[in-house]
């Protein structure tokens, strides 16, 4: 597939190898993450039920930081997998107007309003829904979409049908869930409005980049971060996990050295005078 063009900047991060939550401020039994000044906490009650954010979701909240970062002030936003509710509370704290979050697990639902709560947001400018991407439909079209898809391969020898394999495992590859948004994106985002998404390198970037920007959506990296492959929870099903991807690389629809990846932290813009599918 030709890779189709994106401005990219040339802002990259290395994190630490070996680390685990290495863009966390402080790291416990909660989190604490900062976001134009301000200290935000997250919490989950069952890390077997609700996955803790890893870095790759926490790329995009770095990402945000940044000069390029859109204006996040009196958005309607979608937050697709919304999980902790990492982005929501982000997006709230930000200013949004109304957050809308979305997950299949219904665990999310509840941890999301309670960390909204806990940094002592707005709870009633949070609207929860569990769903599948494919099945929702909703009344009206975002200003803002934001998200962090599984990333990983599936494979029944590793299945757990747990709230961790929601957060990390996608079928086709690891796609699934990016090709969804892809699919669905027109639905879901109002014209001139913004897809924000923490991209896997391990997830063919280019194949979401190209079928994105042929729609005339205009693309741009705001940042790219190299890390580990967050394999902890998968630590007895590695190799199994890595010869999958080893697979993927060899077709070029995966790039890793090791066991190092890199998440780009991207921005699409939907061209102001769209129709809508």
């Amino acid at each position: 597939m030709t890779t189709a063009s994106i401005q990219t900047l040339t802002r990259r991060r290395v994190l630490p190898v070996g680390e685990n939550g290495t863009l966390w401020e402080t790291r416990s039994s909660y989190g604490i993450f900062e976001l134009h000044g301000m200290r935000l906490r997250i919490s989950v009650e069952n890390p077997a039920e609700v996955l803790f954010p890893t870095d790759c979701g926490l790329s995009l909240i770095a990402a945000l930081n940044g000069d390029n970062a859109p204006d996040l002030r009196a958005v309607n936003a979608l937050d697709i997998g919304a999980g902790s509710g990492l982005y929501s509370v982000a997006l709230l704290a930000a200013g949004a107007e109304r957050v809308t979050a979305l997950d299949i697990n219904p665990a999310s639902a509840v941890q999301t309003e309670a960390n909204v709560v806990a940094n002592g947001l707005d709870a009633t400018r949070l609207h929860c829904v569990t769903s599948p991407l494919e099945e929702y439909t909703p009344d009206e079209k975002f200003d803002l979409v934001i998200t962090n898809p599984p990333h990983l391969p599936y494979d029944p020898s590793y299945a757990r049908g747990d709230g961790l394999e929601t957060a990390l495992v996608a079928r086709r590859g690891g796609r699934a869930v990016y090709d969804s948004v892809v699919e669905r994106v027109d639905v879901l985002l109002a014209p001139g409005g913004t897809l924000l998404m923490a991209h896997s390198s391990l997830a063919d970037i280019p194949r979401t980049v190209t079928e994105l920007t042929t729609r005339g959506y205009e693309a741009e990296t705001l940042e790219v971060f190299e890390m580990d492959i967050p394999l902890l929870a998968y630590a007895e099903h590695k190799e199994t996990m890595l010869t999958l991807l080893k697979e993927r690389r060899a077709t070029g629809r995966a790039e890793f050295d090791g066991a190092r990846f890199t998440v780009h932290a991207l921005m699409f813009r939907r061209p102001g005078n769209a129709t809508g599918r």
